[in-house]
């Protein structure tokens, strides 16, 4: 009867130790989990800020594409105002030649 209440004691202090270790393990596997999930949270308002920062420039950029005229239209009148300013110049020239 001792030996058997020995070798339940044995076997109960194994598990005991057993399940001591799985707690410890499990317990810094929490603490990993917990301070990783506080970086991805700060990460996350990191990306929202990001987020909220380029849907700002967005908005502006939108507002800056409706005022400003295109960038080939832009081209095209400048060639256009030019070629008027070289038209102009030649008949100045024209005139200058006829008097000499």
């Amino acid at each position: 009867m001792a030996k058997d209440l020995s070798e339940q004691l044995s076997r109960l202090g194994h598990k005991c130790e057993l399940l001591v270790t799985r707690f410890a393990t499990l317990k810094r596997d929490n603490e990993e989990l917990r301070a990783r999930q506080q970086e991805l949270l700060g990460e996350i308002d990191s990306l929202r800020r990001q987020n909220e920062q380029m849907s700002t420039e967005l908005h502006f950029l939108k507002i800056s594409g409706a005022i400003a005229p295109a960038t080939q239209s832009a081209k095209e009148g400048t060639r256009g105002i030019i070629s008027d300013l070289v038209r102009e110049i030649d008949a100045c020239v024209a005139d200058l030649m006829k008097d000499i």
